[in-house]
């Protein structure tokens, strides 16, 4: 009696989209028990925030202030600037190249299945880091810096959001995990065709490493009342060029992104150590605690003391 042929081995192609389709799923699921209402769900790591939308909406404007990475992990949405629309969906990130405006739609979400995805606002350290690393590749020069792109969805970058998802939710794990995955993340995203834009921008001169040094002093001194020339001074350039050369490779102003760490920092007091929002304001070199609250509003969507009982609070 003849013998059935044995099955076929599955080929890798078969074994990748099998990867790809459970980690798609896991990711759905993550960002499912992160996103818990309706519109954002702001995270306890810095930047990091989730989104649930229940039925097509339009947004007339956003703004990101900085290098945004997106990844819809359910639905689709376009965003819109200058008249170039970008669709992104499961299958591919979307990534703002710095401070930008934008018009928006999600145009695939129901009840039964809601628009999903995760919004990370990546801190200029670890771009300029990253970059730091990749000097070494030679990039040809583009025309003009593009304000954002999208890119094919592929299995490292997937495996790696899924990853640090994880680590999120485990007290430990996102103090310790979490920072090295996300650094990852943000390599993968740097190294592929697509974020020849960001690096393309930067270009080859050898500044990388004294911006670097100049975001470790600004963290170093983020109490404290600096000018760009302060910071320029320590780094041996002149303000002007210092500060273009910052924005190409931390693509937001050095002004910014000290605005950006005092509201972090801010944050953090007010957080981990129980301070009062003129307290945190003061100790993050505010002046006017009202003007403290304004910038915090726009950075986090929130008042200083909204903000602070929202974590608080279970």
């Amino acid at each position: 009696m003849a013998q059935p042929a044995p099955y076929p081995p599955k080929s890798k192609t078969h074994l990748a989209a099998s990867k790809e389709a459970w980690l798609a799923a896991e990711l759905r699921e993550l960002v499912a028990r992160a996103a818990i209402k309706e519109g954002d769900t702001e995270h306890a790591f810095p930047g990091l925030r989730f989104l649930r939308v229940s039925k097509p909406l339009p947004y007339r404007k956003w703004h990101a202030f900085g290098p945004m990475l997106v990844m819809v992990a359910q639905g689709r949405k376009v965003a819109s600037f200058r008249g170039v629309n970008l669709s992104y969906d499961p299958s591919r990130f979307f990534v703002v190249t710095g401070a930008a405006e934008f018009e928006g739609k999600i145009i695939e979400a129901t009840r039964e299945k809601p628009f999903f995805a995760f919004c990370y606002a990546i801190s200029p350290d670890i771009v300029a880091k990253t970059l730091l690393a990749l000097a070494d590749q030679t990039l040809a020069p583009m025309a003009e810096p593009v304000p954002a792109f999208v890119g094919a969805m592929e299995i490292p970058m997937l495996d790696c959001a899924v990853r640090w998802l994880r680590a999120l939710e485990d007290p430990v794990e996102r103090r310790v995990v979490a920072p090295l995955v996300v650094e990852e993340l943000v390599f993968r995203l740097l190294r592929s065709d697509a974020a020849a834009a960001i690096r393309s921008a930067v270009g080859q001169e050898r500044d990388t490493d004294k911006v670097q040094s100049a975001m470790q002093f600004l963290r170093a001194h983020v109490e404290r009342s600096l000018s760009v020339e302060d910071v320029a001074r320590h780094v041996a350039m002149s303000p002007s060029h210092f500060a273009h050369r910052f924005r190409a490779i931390a693509r937001v102003s050095p002004m910014r992104y000290l605005k950006e760490l005092r509201l972090q920092h801010a944050r953090t007091l007010m957080l981990a150590e129980g301070l009062r929002v003129g307290e945190a304001a003061a100790r993050a070199g505010y002046e006017s605690t009202s003007h403290f609250t304004r910038d915090f509003r726009t950075l986090f969507g929130a008042s200083p003391g909204e903000y602070a009982r929202r974590f608080r609070d279970p």
